[in-house]
């Protein structure tokens, strides 16, 4: 009788603390989601690999990336600048993107919009990610960037775009 007892206590804790966690698990994946939104717009200028202007004015910095540097004021030209500009431009400037960008992480310092750009489904600051075109550069992680570390060590173990120079954003000579 005793033993029964303790069976169904057990059972009964087991379930109820299963239930807490999938709970938890839910609630948490809910209120990552709640903290995006998204804008549609036709990409009307690229500045540079990781930077483009949309048909409404709005400068949008690519979030979780950084490309090298073709025109900063700070910074020489770096290896594969050029080529990361080329990718953005042939792929969306003048097409209609997705961008979404996150509540908690919404502006840069200079006051550019952090997007995540999308091109027919497709993750586009990913995509630079994994042509080598784009470093990771993430502050904090969310569930939009978290596999851009793996595809950067793709990129790496396969000596694409900025890798194939060993060093990364080495100066052009």
């Amino acid at each position: 009788m005793k033993s029964s007892f303790y069976v169904k206590t057990i059972f009964i804790t087991a379930a109820v603390l299963v239930a807490l966690y999938l709970g938890g698990l839910y609630l948490k994946h809910y209120n990552e989601e709640q903290r995006f939104r998204t804008f549609t717009g036709v990409v009307e200028q690229v500045f540079d690999g990781d930077t483009v202007k949309t048909g409404g004015g709005r400068v949008v910095r690519l979030l979780g990336i950084d490309t090298p540097e073709t025109n900063h004021p700070d910074q020489p030209v770096q290896r594969m600048g050029a080529e990361a500009k080329k990718y953005l431009k042939e792929r969306i400037e003048g097409r209609t993107c997705l961008f979404e960008y996150d509540l908690k992480n919404e502006k840069d310092v200079y006051g550019r919009t952090l997007c995540t750009i999308y091109l027919d489904g497709d993750n586009i600051n990913a995509e630079l990610v994994k042509q080598g075109l784009a470093y990771v550069y993430v502050r904090e992680h969310n569930s939009r960037t978290k596999d851009y570390a793996v595809l950067e060590n793709i990129a790496k173990k396969f000596r694409r775009g900025v890798w194939q120079y060993g060093a990364a954003g080495q100066v052009k000579q």
